[in-house]
Parts: C-alpha cells; sequence; structure tokens
C-alpha cells in the first residue's frame, strides 16, 4: 500500500491516485496519514538556486499529495489548506461525491478565517444543495461579500444571505468597488428592503467592525439619502450608533440628527446620555459636531437645560481652545448658573484655561488653585529598588534560562550567564534533569528562520553545555540526542540557503553578520571555555543593577578577586563592564579601589571613578583605558591616550557629536522635509587592542544589534541615537512597524536609562516629541516629565531642537501641541516653568508662520498666564511681525499685551 503510493507519486501519476484511495478502507487511509506526512515533507523541502528557489516536489506531486491528505486525514491532520486541494474544483467535486470526510462541512465553516480561498460563494452554494456542508450565517456573510455577481440566480441569496452580510461581512466588503452601485440599484428595484438595508448599516457602527467594514456602511447610509422621516423613524438606531467606538460612525450619525434637531420627535433627553461619551472623544471633529449639535437642540427646543448642560460640562477634558471657548459659549447663552451646573464643572476647573476662565466667572471659582513647587530629589542609578537577585543554585539557573531565551536583550540574560558560569557543574543525577526542557526551548528557538543574534548564542551555549551533560548522563538524558537530530535535519535544510548562517555546532563556527555579532560572539566563546574548564571566576560584565548598570563597588570586588587569582580579565569583558558602572555615586567604590586594588587595575579606577582625576600609569591595556576615558568624559580628549592608536577613529563616535539639519527637500514631494544627520563610514580594523565600541560603529547597515547597543553603552548612548535617526527618524511620516518598533523601544530604553541627555540624546527627544506613534510621544513626554522633575534637563537645547525641526514643519505641529496639552501642561509649578522655556525656545527658531502655530502660541499663552509671566522679549518681536497674519492676529495681540 505504501509502496503503491509511493509509485504515483515519484511517477506523477495524477489520474491514478483517487483510484486507488478509492479502493482503501477507512482504516487504511489513517495508516497511510504518517506516510502521506513524510512525503509532504520530502517534496516540500527548498531548493536554492543561482536567482530563485523552488520545492523539491513537482506540481503534480503537491497535488497528488493534497488529495491523499483530504481524503485520509481528519480535520486536525489535515489543517488549514483553503487553497491548494481546491484549485481544481471539478477534482475536488468528483472526491465528494464518493468520499466527503464528515469533517467537510465544519472546515468549510471555518473558511472565514482563511486569508484566501480557491473557492467561493457558488461553490458553496452546490455544496448545500448537495448535503456537503450545513453553512452558518457567518459562512454565507462572508463568502458573498467576496461574490458581488449572480445575485438574482437563487432566490435565498437577497431574501436571507444578503442579511447575513450585513450581520457578518468579509472585510474585503468596502474593497469590492462592485457592492456600491449594485446595492443602490437593488434598493431602487425594490429586491432590498429599503428602510431594513438602512437600519443594517446604523447597526454596523456597534458590530466591532473594522474601520473599513464600518465606514463602508456609513457611506452606504449617506448615498441612500434617508429622508427626515426615515431618519425618525431610525433615531434610536441613530443614538445608539453614537456609542461606536469608530468616528466614521459618530461623525456621520450627528450629521444625520442635525437635519431632524428641529422636529417634535427629536429625542433631546436621550442624546444627552450620549453627550458625554461624545464630548470626551480624542476625535476633535465628534466633538465640535457634537457641540454644534447641542447649540442646535437649545435653539429649537424647549426643555430643562440642567440635563444638556450638565453633560455638557464634559467638553472641558479637553484643553483645545476652540473646543472650550465654543463650550464656554453655549454654556453662558443658554444654561442659567445653578448649583447643579457649577458642581458639574467643579470636577474639570483645574483643565479650563485661562482665556476661557474670566467668561465663565459665575459658574467656576475665581481663584484657580495655585500649583505645588516640587522638591527636586536626585536620582540614583543603583538602589535597593532595581537591584537584581543573584541566582543561588542548578535549579535557579534552569528556571531563569527560559526567560533568557525570551527576551535575550533584559537583564535575565545577565543573570542567567552568570549563573550558568557559577553553577553549570553543581548537578547530580537527578537534577540533571531539569535541562531537558531548557535544551527543547533552545532547540525550537535555533530552528527558527529569524532569531536575534543574541538568542542564536545563548540558544548555542545552552545546547553545547546540554550535549556535554548527555556525555555524563546519557541514561538520564536519552532524550537530548532525538531531539538534537531533529534540529541538526531542519538545520541542515535551511544550509541550502546561500544567505544562511550557521547556528548549531561548535560556538567557534556559529556564523556572524556583522561586526557587532563578532563582538558578542567573542562573549559566547569566552564563556563557553569557561563552563568547559569550570572557571568560577565571575564575569565582570553581568549587570547589578536593572535595566542595565553595575553597581561600581560590585566592579571593584570582582576585580579584586581576579587580582587575588592572579587571573587576566578578557579584554571585552572588562570593556563592557566599564562602559556598564553607573557613575553617579562613586565615592564608596573610590575609597574601596584606594584600599584592595594594585596596580593597573587601581590605577585605572582611581582615574574611572574620579570624574576631576588625570589618567597616570603604565597603560598596559590601552583598550581599557581608552574605554574609561571614553566613558567617563566623553567630550575630553586626554593626550596621555595620544600614542594608543586609535586616531584612525572618527571623533564623533567619542565624543558622539554628530553634525545635523533639517532641510528642506523642494525637489522631493515624498519626503518633503527631511532630518539629516551625518555618520562618519568606519571599517573594523585588525589591532592587538580593539575597542568594545569599534564593533558597533564599524559598517552601518544593520540595525538589529541597536537594543544590544542601548544596553551596552548606557552612559553614552549617543551612536545607537545617531543610527536610529539616520534610518529610522529622518522622516516624519514613515509608518514601517519595524522602524516605529526601534523607534518605540529605543525611547523606551532611553526613558529606563535615566541619565542627563547628551547632544544626541536631545536631537532624539526633541524628534520623537514630533513622532507620528502616540505611544512614542507619550513615552517622550514621560521622559522630559522626570527629567524636569529631577532638574536634570536644558529646555533651551531641547526647543532649539524641535523648533529647527518645525521652523521647515517637519512634522504637524498639532502632534506637539496635543502632547504638550494632554501630558504636559499643569503638572507642577515646575514643569509649567520648565514648559514656558521650552516653547519660547521654539518659537525662537521659527520664522514664518507655519501651519497650525496659532495651537502652539495658545499653548503659550496659557503658559504664561499660568506662570503670571509674559512673552520673552525676543518672541515679542517675532509676535509684531505674525500679528499681520489674521489667522494669527487675535493672539499674538492677546501675547503681547501679557
Amino acid at each position: 500500500m505504501k509502496e503503491r503510493l509511493y509509485e504515483i507519486l515519484n511517477e506523477e501519476k495524477i489520474h491514478e491516485i483517487i483510484p486507488f484511495l478509492k479502493e482503501l478502507t477507512e482504516e487504511e487511509r489513517k495508516t497511510l496519514v504518517p506516510t502521506i506526512k513524510k512525503m509532504d515533507r520530502e517534496i516540500s523541502k527548498i531548493i536554492m538556486t543561482k536567482n530563485s528557489y523552488h520545492t523539491a516536489g513537482s506540481a503534480n506531486q503537491h497535488s497528488i499529495i493534497d488529495i491523499a491528505s483530504f481524503v485520509c486525514m481528519d480535520q486536525k491532520n489535515f489543517g488549514k489548506n483553503y487553497w491548494s486541494l481546491f484549485r481544481n474544483i471539478k477534482q475536488t467535486e468528483e472526491i465528494l461525491e464518493w468520499g466527503c470526510p464528515n469533517w467537510f462541512s465544519n472546515f468549510i465553516n471555518e473558511s472565514i478565517d482563511a486569508e484566501f480561498t480557491a473557492f467561493n460563494y457558488q461553490d458553496i452554494l452546490g455544496w448545500t444543495e448537495k448535503g456537503y456542508v450545513e453553512p452558518k450565517p457567518e459562512l454565507w456573510g462572508h463568502h458573498l461579500s467576496n461574490y458581488p455577481a449572480d445575485l438574482d440566480h437563487h432566490p435565498e441569496t437577497l431574501n436571507t444571505h444578503f442579511w447575513y452580510l450585513c450581520e457578518y461581512p468579509s472585510k474585503s466588503l468596502p474593497f469590492r468597488k462592485e457592492w456600491f452601485p449594485i446595492v443602490q440599484k437593488l434598493v431602487t428595484e425594490q429586491k432590498i428592503e429599503r428602510k431594513r438595508f438602512l437600519r443594517e448599516c446604523l447597526l454596523a457602527s456597534n458590530r466591532n467592525f473594522n474601520k473599513n467594514v464600518t465606514g463602508w456602511f456609513m457611506d452606504a447610509f449617506t448615498a441612500l439619502k434617508p429622508t427626515d422621516q426615515e431618519l425618525v423613524d431610525l433615531q434610536d438606531e441613530l443614538l445608539a450608533g453614537l456609542a461606536s467606538v469608530q468616528s466614521k460612525a459618530s461623525n456621520t450619525i450627528l450629521t444625520h440628527l442635525k437635519k431632524i434637531v428641529a422636529t417634535p420627535a427629536f429625542k433631546s433627553d436621550e442624546f444627552s446620555h450620549y453627550l458625554p461619551n461624545l464630548l470626551s472623544s480624542e476625535v476633535k471633529t465628534v466633538v465640535i459636531s457634537s457641540l454644534t449639535l447641542t447649540e442646535k437642540i437649545f435653539q429649537h427646543k424647549r426643555l430643562d437645560p440642567e440635563m444638556l448642560g450638565i453633560a455638557l460640562s464634559t467638553a472641558f477634558v479637553s484643553k483645545d481652545d476652540g473646543i472650550q471657548s465654543k463650550t464656554a459659549k453655549i454654556i453662558l447663552k443658554y444654561i442659567p448658573v445653578s448649583e447643579s451646573i457649577k458642581e458639574a464643572l467643579s470636577h474639570y476647573a483645574d483643565n479650563i484655561l485661562t482665556n476661557v476662565r474670566p467668561s465663565l466667572v459665575l459658574y467656576i471659582e475665581k481663584e484657580q488653585p495655585e500649583l505645588e513647587a516640587i522638591s527636586s530629589e536626585k536620582l540614583f542609578l543603583t538602589t535597593e529598588e532595581n537591584k537584581l537577585k543573584e541566582l543561588e543554585s542548578f535549579e535557579d539557573l534552569m528556571f531563569f534560562l527560559p526567560l533568557a531565551i525570551d527576551d535575550p536583550y533584559s537583564y535575565h540574560c545577565d543573570v542567567a550567564l552568570a549563573g550558568l558560569v557559577r553553577f553549570a557543574n553543581e548537578i547530580n543525577a537527578e537534577s540533571v534533569k531539569l535541562i531537558e526542557p531548557v535544551f527543547l526551548k533552545a532547540c525550537k528557538t535555533i530552528s527558527k528562520w529569524e532569531v536575534p543574534y543574541l538568542n542564536v548564542l545563548l540558544c548555542n551555549l545552552i545546547i553545547n553545555y546540554g550535549l556535554s551533560l548527555l556525555e555524563k548522563y546519557p541514561m538520564q538524558l536519552k532524550n537530548l540526542e532525538k531531539i538534537y537530530q531533529k534540529t541538526k535535519e531542519d538545520e541542515a535544510t535551511r544550509e541550502a540557503s546561500s544567505n544562511y548562517n550557521k547556528k548549531l555546532g561548535p560556538v567557534e563556527k556559529v556564523g556572524v553578520e556583522g561586526p557587532a555579532a563578532k563582538a558578542f560572539k567573542e562573549f559566547a566563546i569566552y564563556i563557553n571555555h569557561k563552563v568547559k574548564r569550570g572557571d568560577h571566576i565571575p564575569l565582570l560584565f553581568t549587570i547589578t543593577h536593572s535595566p542595565c548598570w553595575i553597581s561600581p563597588v560590585t566592579l571593584v570586588e570582582r576585580l579584586e578577586i581576579y587580582q587575588n587569582k592572579n587571573v587576566q580579565p578578557d579584554h571585552l569583558d572588562f570593556q563592557l563592564a566599564l562602559q556598564r558602572c553607573a557613575l553617579d555615586d562613586t565615592s564608596e567604590a573610590l575609597q574601596l579601589a584606594k584600599e584592595k586594588l594594585k596596580g593597573e587595575y587601581k590605577e585605572l579606577l582611581l582615574f574611572f571613578f574620579d570624574k576631576n582625576a588625570k589618567p597616570t600609569g603604565k597603560f598596559e591595556h590601552p583598550s581599557w583605558w581608552m574605554t574609561a576615558g571614553i566613558t567617563r568624559s566623553p567630550q575630553t580628549v586626554f593626550k596621555e591616550f595620544s600614542h594608543f592608536g586609535y586616531d584612525n577613529i572618527p571623533t564623533e563616535f567619542f565624543t558622539g557629536a554628530y553634525s545635523w539639519k533639517t532641510i528642506d527637500n523642494k525637489k522631493n514631494s515624498y519626503y518633503p522635509v527631511e532630518l539629516s544627520i551625518a555618520i562618519p563610514k568606519y571599517h573594523l580594523e585588525k589591532r592587538k587592542d580593539p575597542l568594545f565600541m569599534e564593533y558597533f560603529v564599524a559598517d552601518q547597515k544593520e540595525l538589529s544589534e541597536i537594543p544590544a547597543l542601548m544596553w551596552s553603552f548606557p552612559n553614552t548612548p549617543a551612536n545607537a541615537l545617531a543610527k536610529v535617526i539616520k534610518y529610522c527618524l529622518f522622516y516624519s511620516g514613515i509608518a514601517e512597524v519595524y522602524e516605529r518598533n526601534l523607534v518605540l523601544n529605543t525611547t523606551k530604553a532611553l526613558y529606563q536609562i535615566k541619565k542627563p541627555l547628551d547632544e544626541m540624546g536631545y536631537l532624539f527627544l526633541g524628534t520623537i516629541f514630533l513622532d507620528g506613534d502616540k505611544t512614542i510621544r507619550g513615552t517622550a513626554a514621560e521622559i522630559w516629565l522626570e527629567h524636569v522633575s529631577h532638574q536634570m534637563i536644558d529646555n533651551e537645547r531641547l526647543g532649539k531642537v524641535i523648533g529647527l525641526h518645525e521652523k521647515l514643519e517637519w512634522a504637524p505641529v498639532k502632534r506637539l501641541t496635543d502632547l504638550m496639552q494632554n501630558h504636559m501642561l499643569n503638572v507642577s509649578k515646575n514643569h509649567n516653568i520648565a514648559l514656558e522655556k521650552l516653547i519660547t525656545n521654539i518659537l525662537l527658531q521659527m520664522e514664518k508662520p507655519v501651519t497650525n502655530l496659532k495651537k502652539l502660541l495658545d499653548v503659550y499663552h496659557e503658559i504664561l498666564a499660568l506662570n503670571q509671566s509674559e512673552a520673552d522679549q525676543n518672541v515679542k518681536e517675532k509676535l509684531n511681525d505674525w500679528k499681520e497674519n489674521s489667522s494669527l492676529k487675535k493672539i499674538c495681540n492677546l501675547l503681547l499685551k501679557k
């Protein structure tokens, strides 16, 4: 039986597969399943050629396996192959006639989750008539959405299935342009009930459809031009749609409600229940439309204004001047002063803008409560709160290694590596069994095509460690051999690819893609040798405090161990330890170094821990001294180091001071304004004492090492930030997911590092203040808030960066003003003073008025009022010029009066 199947496959006798399968019993078909799976793996192997690739099997062989799988397998084994088998519908029909699987109906019903199918609505109609499928409403709705044709051929299509389309549409419905005119035609011909369809369109607003599908139904509703009477009849559905999470639905419904607000049947009380949610929307058009409709209600209705008035107070959650001013006008015109209104407004009193506050003097307290100035406390990088717990046993190590595999860029990896060096040989016949699940996880991880390089190295270390234990404990770890052989087979398949880097085998033979990878590979080789030798002397580079810091006291203690054992540290291990050392409080470490260390260790750390000390000594290890100098004082050139031979490395990589500018690409419509930063080219050179830094600044091609770069150079992150700026922030409209994630992760890292910013830090922070991603901008605001709280930010430098960007409209000003209003305004007295200075320096860079400059001037006016100060004299000179612009005249005059 198996031999016959192999014969059909190898000789590509596709016409014989169905007769062969017909002859088999159900039990015989089941026994063929493992063979079919094996065949499928064999013909699915990728064959690489010089310019392309293909599978090992031919088209006929794949068809044979598809048919055999369908007939012999159950649904679980067959999987979700909604394409291959059904490309030949006639062939599929032939199979179904004599052997429709009992799971076929369920399989087809689940096809609504498939990205593509090779069958359509008409096929499902046919299968239903023949009893092969019992379709669910969701199936009809999904597949009819994708089949806007032949709607009159089956009576159920328009009578039933079309309404399922309204309730369970496909995500692709909006992209089937034929549906719009078809629906209009069917409504006109009365083949679809008009009022029912209008109702379904409104119900779509709260059916959790995506914004495209919801938008399609809203557009369909509007295109049918419902009459006022129809709108009145559908008023309950219209009002319910106001609770939609989609702003398109809310805006569409508000537009239609305005048409019937004057009719006696308009339900103003019911509308008031939805008003608070509408007015707290982040979408300005929804808020403005809601205010406009509310005003029309007051104009056309005789009602008790209190209910609407209380709901109206919610609008003050927004700090937009236009929204607050419009709300205040409605309140003054239509809502009498009462205790209830005062109470409602009191909840938003702190949020009401200073230029709006005087008009509401009868409704709120006259005096705005004064914000307190917060006392600044020094921020320490290493405290008990962020201290990491060390592993205490082999069992702890086995628990921690999977965490490190899941996130190799976190502190878990450092803790795990430190534990591996310390506990790798502290095992027995019982505890050694704990390695199996860790080994399996490492093999599964390394078997993936795309694996971060640190993960490759970590998993390789674990696998090699597991194989060494297998030699000592063959009985306890017999499963490791099977796991490893399967992983080797998978890699052998991938090695056919010309761009594949080896991951298994000795760590020395693991492939590398760039200089940064070489540095980490050296670490992996070093750690592997320590484990093999049973060398328990601690690694120097492993962090002691999250997210990436080494306590200076711990560094002294670790070096003392090396000194006492007369062992020289690895050159990269020592450099990385210096780079990660927290230098904010070194007094205790300085004293300990004087007492415990000798020779070069002592001289080096006395220089490193004392900001004012000059380097003295024999300089036996130039790379250590150079790293100490760059980490401690990146802007300082030490003449004592001039003979070290690092003169060929561009100074930008030492100082972090890159030249940059925002430029107007007048001829480039795709990138109209671009942030340009100059990063020198540098190729890694072979030298006796290479700097750890060299591996990361050489050959600026890959960005995958950026997370490691941030955690490896927390004292001097400029080189990492410059890379991200160059490749991910050159244009404010960049929307690729990879770049967005990289910028977000870099932003989070900068927030966690909690150090005063250098020049690239200010450029990065000022740029992400204007980023298109809301989460990135929010994290930027958090960095600013914390740095202001601890008095470690220069708002003049930050303002200059933002101003130089916005002078050329690198990004919409609204991103900046929304961030200021929602995150940075009125946090504390200190923050308000800092924000005033920030805006002042942004405005000082401006020349001609830019789009939405009025919004920034509104925020400036508000912060000056809160700080009881007046506009900077140099800004006033600009305001005198800008007031000639009609849209800026009012706000400029207000600022000039201050």
